[in-house]
C-alpha cells in the first residue's frame, strides 16, 4: 500500500503516513471525542472507523484521492471541516 497525506482541516494538522492503515485511527481518534450528530458519526465511522477504509482505498486507488466534510456541533450551530486522504 503507498504513502497516504491527510489532513482535518480545522482539526488536525495535514501529516504524511506509511499508509492508510496507519493513517485511519489517528483520523477516527481525533474525532471520536466531537461533537457530531449521530448519524453523522455511524457515517464517518462506516468511512474510517475501526474495521473501515476498504472504500476509501478503493477511492485512493481509482483516483489518489478521498474526502468528506464533518460537520463539527448543533443542528444549527456547526462547523465543517473537510477530511481529505490522498496518496503521495
Amino acid at each position: 500500500m503507498n504513502p497516504v497525506h491527510a489532513e482535518i482541516t480545522g482539526i488536525m494538522l495535514p501529516a504524511d503516513f506509511p499508509t492508510l492503515d496507519h493513517a485511519l485511527p489517528v483520523l477516527w481518534e481525533r474525532i471520536r471525542g466531537l461533537p457530531v450528530r449521530a448519524a453523522h458519526r455511524d457515517f464517518i465511522r462506516v468511512c474510517i472507523g475501526p474495521g473501515s477504509g476498504d472504500g476509501v482505498a478503493r477511492c485512493l486507488a481509482r483516483s489518489g484521492r478521498w474526502s468528506v466534510t464533518l460537520y463539527v456541533g448543533e443542528l444549527t450551530r456547526w462547523t465543517a471541516h473537510p477530511i481529505t486522504i490522498s496518496t503521495l
